[in-house]
């Protein structure tokens, strides 16, 4: 049946002097991959109001867009359209200038579990509108017309400009979202003590894998403007685009991580620092200048806090956070950051999974405990998962727990 159904689409493209060839099978994949990865997204965002969800399948969506020029050219598509007096020249299948604001509100979207959508976050969209109405207008043109703007400098560099625009913008907001991500990762640290769950690894991936390819993708197209590349020239960059798109979609679709960071709640109760600047711990300073905490009362909460974490134990809790130990011991959230932060040189992360650390050591040498794995004393120490155990073990120690061991 199969074999019967490739043979007929074969006679179909035959009789309309169409020619599906492997360049344009390894596109199609790819396409029919993110359209159908776009479709189940959509369907489990509807579900499970998941707003990042409609963002990844609306990024699948002009990615695979982005491939149907080539599709289309390498089948013979335009060829065989102006021999039938219908000229595609110029449609605007792709809008690359989509994909950043795209990304942008994707990442907005997994990082902030209170994330809502709101009426002026449109305008990140008029380059993309601008975009469509200018090819539009120019494809709407007579053949002889459109056929004429090739020679002409200001078309060209108006083509030109559009692609500096989106470079610019692309990478404009990849640096945002990667100040985003970071900033994000800083709050998570300084607020809870087990973050395995919440890191979101794959975003990190995912930002970093976007950056190799515009990077890819801006050497291709300046070492094609100095050798002049032909259209065969370009397949190979669309082709690289075809196997991004597939592990976007493949690994986009099986992150069903949803955070449960209320991202701008915290940063107002927990102010951060500013990421790009490479600190690491958390803002505490208010407006005026004035720290949360005097510096002659520091030392005497220091000693309480160390206090209360010996006798209290509240590492034991695996799902404890700052705003939890800040209420156990009669603080806010901004004067416990500061007292760990400046009292001991650590953030609310690292502190709590010290003590956590060193539970483990001690149960480690006591024979009562010999029938439980390693895995199985943790979580009795208050880890929640294997590779938060290992990550802190090893910033503790230096070694893994296993090393450790021996």
């Amino acid at each position: 049946m199969v074999f019967l159904r490739l043979r007929n689409l074969k006679s179909l493209l035959v009789l309309l002097e169409l020619e599906l060839n492997l360049r344009s099978l390894l596109l199609l994949i790819a396409m029919v991959q993110g359209i159908v990865i776009a479709v189940l997204l959509l369907w489990r965002g509807f579900r499970q109001r998941r707003v990042e969800d409609y963002f990844l399948a609306g990024l699948l969506c002009f990615l695979t867009f982005s491939l149907i020029e080539h599709f289309l050219g390498f089948m013979g598509v335009y060829d065989n359209m102006r021999e039938r007096g219908q000229d595609i020249t110029f449609f605007p299948f792709s809008n690359k200038l989509t994909w950043g604001p795209l990304i942008w509100y994707y990442v907005l979207g997994l990082t902030d579990g209170n994330f809502r959508w709101k009426r002026r976050y449109y305008g990140h969209f008029l380059p993309a509108l601008l975009y469509y109405a200018f090819h539009l207008g120019v494809w709407g043109l007579p053949p002889s017309v459109k056929g004429s703007l090739f020679g002409q400098l200001w078309f060209w560099q108006i083509s030109l400009g559009v692609e500096i625009a989106f470079y610019l913008l692309a990478f404009w907001y990849l640096w945002m979202v990667l100040r985003r991500y970071q900033a994000y990762r800083q709050l998570v640290d300084a607020e809870y003590s087990n973050t395995s769950q919440i890191m979101l690894t794959w975003l990190r991936n995912f930002i970093y894998g976007f950056f190799i390819y515009l990077c890819f993708d801006l050497v291709f197209n300046l070492i094609g403007l100095v050798s002049n590349f032909g259209y065969n020239d370009a397949y190979w960059l669309e082709l690289i685009r075809a196997i991004h798109l597939y592990y976007i979609s493949v690994t986009g679709w099986a992150f069903a991580q949803k955070t449960i960071v209320p991202f701008h709640v915290l940063e107002k109760s927990a102010p951060i620092a500013d990421a790009a600047a490479g600190q690491t711990e958390p803002s505490t300073a208010k407006v005026t200048g004035k720290t949360p905490i005097s510096s002659e009362t520091l030392e005497v909460y220091r000693h309480q806090l160390a206090q209360f974490m010996e006798k209290e134990q509240p590492w034991l809790d695996a799902e404890l956070t700052l705003s939890q130990l800040a209420t156990k011991i009669s603080l806010n959230t901004s004067q416990l950051s500061y007292l760990i932060n400046s009292g001991f040189d650590k953030n609310f992360n690292d502190f709590v999974n010290n003590y956590r650390v060193e539970a483990v050591k001690q149960k480690m040498r006591d024979p009562a405990l010999a029938h439980l794995s390693l895995l199985g004393v943790a979580f009795e120490c208050g880890f929640n998962s294997k590779a938060t155990f290992n990550r802190a073990f090893k910033k503790n120690t230096g070694a893994s727990p296993s090393a450790y061991l021996k």
